[in-house]
């Protein structure tokens, strides 16, 4: 097998199993020697049995009373630890928000998040005051305006922020996704990449690391990897966020228990509270130190397109 990413042809394969909807088919994956970047070896014909119409992603729920929190949120950073601890709510805790606050698009700024399932994100976007939009090739639905189905090279051009919230490991060719992007920047415009990393959870994980979730990811970069990539699609990376939190190591048990995700929910709830204080400093440490499961990467144009 050749890399997707650098070209080298010496890699170790890896059978992951399907957990999340716990199915347990197994699938060959193949991990780089040079550049580290997993990548499954073949793309299943039947992958859309695998994004069943509860998957996660096409949720487009959004509270109109939420939208002081949101506003806030965005427009008062420092309260985004205050409001997290107020509302419980995952959306604030996964850094989908943080990490467009962190872009600091100017107000009204036109914003295409790529991959956007049910459009919950950009919903909250236009509930802020930015021209935000949705493309997603696989939405259930186009009852929301602003939500289309339509692949990113059927998407018109001029965006100041494109964002693949987790979505961009759900494609194949990365390389040329993002090349793709950049072509639809705007001038001076960022790129913002938020995916799963292969680091310190895979070392330690191995098969049962949580974020492998088999088969619907078909790349899952190391920062090494990913930078790569970047640049060889003509980007440079401005910036590294890394963002994970304590599912890398519930979900990652769960595994390593044969239990499927589906039932993290009450599993979490049974967990004393010593035990997710040390999950989260844990957390904490790996995201200083760069060895998280999940960052976002902010990209910026190098040279003309």
């Amino acid at each position: 097998m050749v890399c997707a990413i650098c070209q080298a042809n010496s890699g170790t394969p890896h059978t992951i199993r399907e957990m999340m909807f716990g199915k347990r088919d197994e699938f060959l994956y193949w991990e780089c020697h040079a550049c580290g970047c997993l990548q499954i070896a073949e793309i299943p014909a039947s992958l859309a049995q695998y994004y069943p119409d509860n998957y996660y992603s096409f949720s487009q729920s959004l509270e109109a009373s939420d939208a002081w929190w949101y506003r806030a949120y965005f427009k008062a950073p420092r309260l985004a630890p205050l409001i997290r601890r107020i509302r419980k709510d995952p959306f604030f805790a996964d850094g989908k928000f943080q990490s467009i606050v962190a872009a600091k698009p100017k107000p009204g700024a036109r914003i295409l998040d790529v991959g956007c399932g049910g459009g919950h994100l950009v919903s909250v976007l236009r509930l802020v005051g930015f021209d935000a939009q949705g493309i997603d090739p696989f939405a259930t639905s186009e009852t929301l305006p602003h939500i289309r189905r339509i692949t990113l090279e059927e998407a018109p051009g001029n965006w100041d922020l494109i964002t693949f919230n987790h979505a961009l490991e759900h494609m194949p060719d990365h390389v040329s996704v993002l090349r793709l992007a950049r072509q639809k920047l705007s001038h001076r415009g960022t790129c913002l990449v938020r995916i799963p990393v292969a680091a310190w959870a895979w070392k330690n994980y191995g098969p049962n690391w949580v974020q492998l979730d088999a088969p619907r990811h078909l790349l899952i970069h190391t920062k090494e990897s990913f930078r790569r990539a970047a640049e060889l699609a003509g980007f440079q990376v401005a910036a590294i966020v890394f963002d994970s939190t304590i599912f890398q190591f519930v979900g990652s048990e769960l595994y390593e228990r044969d239990i499927p995700l589906h039932q993290m929910e009450a599993h979490t709830a049974a967990l004393p509270a010593d035990k997710i204080r040390a999950y989260v400093a844990r957390t904490e440490a790996l995201n200083r130190d760069h060895q998280g499961d999940q960052a976002s990467f902010y990209l910026k144009v190098t040279g003309p397109g």
